[in-house]
């Protein structure tokens, strides 16, 4: 089974429907952070999850995050509670699989979650069943104790570590021919390494508000000219590309990922590092 069978039964926007209240209930409750307990996938169960690292978290409004391994897919829900059984439709939102919708059933109990839906696309089950051929994955997800902003932080701090090239610069509305030069190196505990041609420009250790979107960024600078200072900034993520907008030291933080002449704001798009393999 592919990977994006894996995600397809999970693939949430929460609206207004009737039945909010219910809606609304089942949404705080299914906030927090899940495992993987039991996969069954055209009748068949996996007795081994084919990921080493997995977690789903979910945000009260709606967005998760699948951690599979090294593999990262976010989308958004959109719950029905007032439905038996109870619907939910799943929006990836970033990856190659981008805009891609899954309607599925689920059923939500204290620390259990079970899910039933096509991993190809298709019509929504009617039961929590599978069977040969029928295209339908069902899984069975167990509460975590850890929060859920602690889970997003190292999902992120996963996502982004690696070795990344600049694609594009751009400093004070000026694109550059810088890019070619830059490396950016990451690490899972928030160090960030930037490197020119003659090697270390600078480096700083990046805090990250996972919470906002998109992600606010601070740097708060180690070495180089700009050490003992912090710029802030915002940075989003899809897949191999990575781009950050940042402020100079002193400045607000960027709402958008622009680089206006007289801005003083940096806008860098990278590309991750192809000998990687993420």
């Amino acid at each position: 089974m592919s990977s994006l069978s894996i995600v397809a039964v999970f693939c949430l926007v929460l609206g207004a429907m009737d039945g909010e209240s219910a809606v609304s209930q089942d949404a705080a409750r299914m906030e927090g952070v899940w495992r993987f307990d039991m996969v069954e996938v055209d009748g068949a169960k996996r007795p081994e999850l084919p990921f080493a690292t997995n977690k789903v978290i979910i945000l009260k409004n709606g967005r998760f995050v699948i951690m599979q391994g090294s593999r990262f897919t976010h989308g958004m829900m959109k719950i029905d509670a007032t439905k038996t059984p109870k619907q939910y439709d799943s929006t990836l939102i970033r990856g190659a699989a981008k805009g891609v919708t899954f309607t599925c059933i689920y059923e939500l109990n204290e620390d259990t979650f079970k899910l039933c839906g096509p991993y190809a696309g298709g019509n929504r089950p009617s039961e929590f069943v599978t069977a040969p051929g029928s295209g339908l994955v069902m899984q069975v997800l167990k509460r975590e104790r850890q929060t859920v902003q602690d889970a997003l932080l190292e999902a992120a701090r996963k996502e982004l570590a690696g070795t990344w090239q600049a694609t594009s610069c751009m400093r004070d509305g000026t694109q550059t021919d810088e890019a070619s030069k830059i490396k950016l190196v990451l690490d899972a505990e928030g160090k960030a390494t930037e490197l020119g041609a003659d090697g270390v420009t600078k480096a700083s250790n990046m805090a990250i508000d996972v919470v906002a979107d998109p992600w606010a960024v601070d740097f708060v600078y180690t070495e180089g000219k700009l050490k003992g200072q912090t710029a802030l900034g915002i940075a989003t993520i899809d897949g191999n590309s990575l781009s950050i907008c940042c402020a100079a030291p002193g400045k607000s933080r960027p709402t958008e990922f622009n680089s206006d002449p007289g801005s003083g704001r940096t806008l860098v798009a990278y590309r991750r590092d192809s000998s990687e393999g993420k």
